[in-house]
C-alpha cells in the first residue's frame, strides 16, 4: 500500500468516526447541524445549482457527507451521484431521494472518464486539505469535467458566520494539549477572495463567480469554477 493510499484509509476512519458521533441521539450538535443542512443549506445549494449548472448531464457531489444539503436539487434531466470516502456517510446519503447513484471511494481518483461530468459540487470539503493537496483535488475535478463544466464549491472562510459561533465554543471546551474541534482539521479555510482565486491557479479551472452572502447566512464563500472550453 502506497503512502497516499494509507492516508486515504486513515481519512476514511476519521470521517467514519465523525459521522458516527454526529448520528448519536445524544449529539445536540449533530441534530442542529442536520437542521441547518436540511432547512438552510439545501435551499442555497438548489439556488446556486439552478443558476450555474447545466440542465442535463452527470453531476457528482464529491464529498457528500449525509447529502442532506443536496436534497432540494432539481434532478430533472440530471443524473445525480453522491460520493464520499466514508462508508457511514454513503449509508446516510441513501435517504436522499434525488440521487441516482451512491459511491464510496477516493475523491482523488474519481471513477469517471475524462471530460464526462457536467458538474461537481461539495460543501465543507475543500478546507480539510492542505493547499497543494487541495490543488491536486481541483485538478482531478478538472479532469472529469467536460469543457464548460462547473465545480460549485461551498468553501468555509476564516471570516464565516459558523466560525464566529463555533470557534469560541471550541476554545472553551479545549484543554491543554487536547484541543476540541467540531470537525476534523480544517487546515485550509479561505482567507479572502484572492485566496480562492489563487487556489484555482494552474488546476485547469478558472473562477466564474465568487459569492459570500445571505443565501447560506454567510457560512461559506461559494466558489464557482469553470473548466474552459
Amino acid at each position: 500500500m502506497t503512502a497516499p493510499d494509507r492516508a486515504r484509509r486513515d481519512d476514511a476512519g476519521v470521517w467514519d468516526r465523525h459521522w458516527a458521533a454526529l448520528s448519536e441521539e445524544a449529539s445536540l450538535f449533530g441534530r442542529v447541524a442536520s437542521l441547518v443542512r436540511t432547512s438552510l443549506l439545501s435551499r442555497a445549494v438548489r439556488a446556486f445549482a439552478d443558476e450555474h449548472f447545466p440542465k442535463e448531464g452527470v453531476f457528482v457531489e464529491a464529498g457528500c457527507g449525509t447529502a442532506e444539503s443536496s436534497s432540494r436539487i432539481d434532478p430533472a434531466g440530471r443524473t445525480l451521484v453522491a460520493m464520499d470516502i466514508s462508508r457511514l456517510a454513503v449509508r446516510a446519503a441513501r435517504r436522499i431521494s434525488v440521487f441516482r447513484g451512491l459511491l464510496q471511494g477516493d475523491l482523488f481518483r474519481l471513477p469517471f472518464r475524462n471530460s464526462s461530468v457536467a458538474g461537481l459540487w461539495n460543501l465543507g470539503v475543500m478546507e480539510h486539505f492542505e493547499q497543494e493537496e487541495g490543488r491536486a483535488l481541483l485538478r482531478e475535478f478538472a479532469r472529469v469535467l467536460r469543457p464548460g463544466g462547473i465545480a460549485l464549491l461551498f468553501w468555509p472562510p476564516e471570516f464565516g458566520s459558523s466560525r464566529l459561533v463555533l470557534a469560541p465554543i471550541e476554545s472553551l471546551r479545549s484543554r491543554n494539549g487536547a484541543p476540541f474541534r467540531f470537525f476534523p482539521d480544517e487546515v485550509n479555510r479561505l482567507r479572502s477572495r484572492a485566496h480562492a482565486v489563487a487556489m484555482l491557479d494552474g488546476t485547469g479551472l478558472e473562477p466564474a463567480a465568487l459569492s459570500f452572502g445571505p443565501r447560506d447566512l454567510f457560512i461559506h464563500l461559494v466558489v464557482v469554477a469553470r473548466k474552459p472550453g
